[in-house]
């Protein structure tokens, strides 16, 4: 597993692609709660989680969460496209399970839980989930949220009670209305899309998006190779707060 310090960088030029993974505890956190993994044996599978309890137990959750998913695809016989989606949400499942046994198991892991966000590309098809607000974009003349926010304000913006505008600074807009390890009823959905080769995929946990907006995202990837944009895009988190720690995989066979 690709550990989680207080800043890592891991930069990867596969056969067709290349990615780099960030991470950094921010100014504001004393520890990292984040996680990731990715499949650098194969480069199918890229994982993030964004861990949240007291005691470390956030730091737990999204390590667990991301062995437990990384080892379920590792393991599993997946012989046609039809498996992947059925893979993928077995592996969260059994993630979800694990969290919540630890929960139950030890006081101080009571009520921790973790965002995920998960890519796999197989062949010219990308397959992805997400739970809570951990996001997933694809860039290219443009930027796309191809995630949708498991929260609070997500659902008031869904109702038009708040616009986009407003869910940026509303007071509960942390709070989350799914994430892993905090119900056993927990709903998993694996869509698939067309992988763009001339497209840029981000996964990224909130410290990166409520620091820095879509559209610097967008202007910062499309002015600099991939290795830059990642070391501008970290500065930028940490310049205007890093109040959250901050962790992102980009993905590319163009760069």
């Amino acid at each position: 597993m690709l550990p989680a310090d207080n800043l890592d960088v891991i930069i990867k030029e596969a056969e067709m692609i290349n990615f780099i993974a960030v991470t950094d505890k921010g100014i504001v956190r004393e520890n990292n709660e984040d996680s990731y993994y990715i499949d650098q044996d194969n480069k199918k599978y890229f994982i993030l989680a964004d861990g949240m309890g007291g005691h470390k137990a956030g730091e737990i959750a999204s390590q667990t969460a991301v062995k437990t998913i990384s080892q379920v695809l590792d393991n599993r016989e997946i012989d046609d496209k039809e498996e992947i989606a059925l893979a993928i949400k077995e592996s969260v499942y059994k993630a979800n399970e694990k969290i919540l046994e630890m929960s139950v198991e030890k006081n101080e892991y009571r009520g921790m839980g973790t965002t995920l966000s998960l890519i796999y590309i197989d062949e010219d098809n990308l397959y992805y989930t997400n739970v809570g607000d951990s996001r997933i974009y694809e860039i290219n003349s443009s930027i796309k949220r191809i995630t949708k926010d498991d929260s609070f304000v997500n659902y008031l913006i869904e109702i038009g009670e708040i616009n986009e505008e407003e869910a940026k600074n509303h007071p509960k807009k942390n709070v989350l209305t799914k994430a892993l390890g905090t119900s056993e009823k927990l709903s998993v959905d694996v869509e698939s899309m067309d992988f763009n080769p001339d497209s840029i995929y981000l996964l990224c946990s909130d410290g990166l998006t409520n620091m820095v907006s879509e559209d610097e995202i967008l202007e910062v990837i499309n002015s600099n190779d991939l290795e830059t944009s990642a070391k501008k895009l970290l500065d930028l988190a940490l310049k205007n707060g890093g109040i959250d720690n901050i962790t992102f995989i980009l993905i590319s066979t163009s760069r």
